[in-house]
């Protein structure tokens, strides 16, 4: 199935997204928030696929909602209510996808362009790479994003960053703990081979089932977590993965999952 506003490939086991409105600096709006939504859902389908790479086409990952089309919305409250809900769509299939999301952002990322960053697991950052909130800017309380940035900054942080609309540089984001490495921009793909290459050989069952844990991990009690975790590491000894694990341990070699 073609798409006008996402670019998709599968290759090394991995699936390649690419926001694809270049002429806009890959702006968020209804048709892409529907295509990128369709595009995860069926990375996340896909057995062959073990790491899913989002990223941007041309000079940014993402500028925000599009404000040209908010501008000509007649009703603007129902506008963005449906816009923000389809970038939130978008968000939680990411977390809900048992599979590593890498996120390369590689330019500007405004508003829901820094809330789909923020939604990736691991997050790679071109040097050029701008990030923030966006929103005040334009007199919106944002609708997307506080959750995402509070949970890793801490509520004054976040206070600062999204009550000023704050702009931030990549390295002020990777000091700040919201992404995972600053690298040239030649050199980006380089960085993200490295985790494909990882996840391509790892159990993939257990990743998926870790990503699982780790976003449970920010709502559960401890207790409630403490059960969860134990209920999932007894799922996944009944796996093909988890015999040759242990199998290869005492054996001494390195082990060849399967994914089963």
């Amino acid at each position: 199935m073609g798409y006008q506003t996402v670019l998709y490939e599968v290759r090394n086991h991995c699936g390649y997204i690419r926001l694809n409105r270049p002429e806009r600096l890959n702006s968020f709006n209804m048709k892409l928030g529907k295509e990128l939504h369709e595009v995860l859902h069926k990375a996340s389908e896909d057995k062959q696929v073990k790491t899913v790479v989002l990223t941007g086409n041309g000079k940014g990952f993402c500028g925000g909602g599009d404000v040209k089309e908010m501008h000509q919305a007649s009703d603007k409250p129902k506008f963005l209510r449906d816009l923000t809900k389809a970038i939130q769509k978008c968000v939680i299939e990411m977390r809900n996808m048992e599979k590593p999301v890498i996120g390369l952002v590689n330019g500007a990322a405004f508003g829901a362009g820094c809330s789909l960053a923020l939604g990736c697991d691991i997050i790679i950052a071109t040097k050029n790479a701008r990030l923030g909130t966006a929103f005040i800017g334009i007199g919106l309380a944002p609708g997307c994003g506080t959750q995402l940035l509070t949970q890793v900054v801490g509520y004054q942080r976040a206070c600062e960053y999204i009550l000023t609309s704050k702009v931030f540089t990549a390295d002020e984001a990777c000091h700040l703990g919201l992404i995972n490495k600053v690298v040239d921009e030649q050199n980006a793909f380089l960085e993200i081979d490295k985790f494909i290459d990882i996840f391509k050989s790892f159990p993939s069952i257990a990743v998926g089932k870790a990503k699982m844990l780790i976003n449970k991990s920010l709502d559960n009690s401890m207790l409630d977590h403490f059960e969860l975790e134990s209920l999932t590491a007894s799922s996944t000894a009944g796996t093909k993965d988890f015999s040759e694990g242990v199998a290869a341990f005492v054996e001494k070699r390195k082990p060849q999952f399967k994914g089963e």
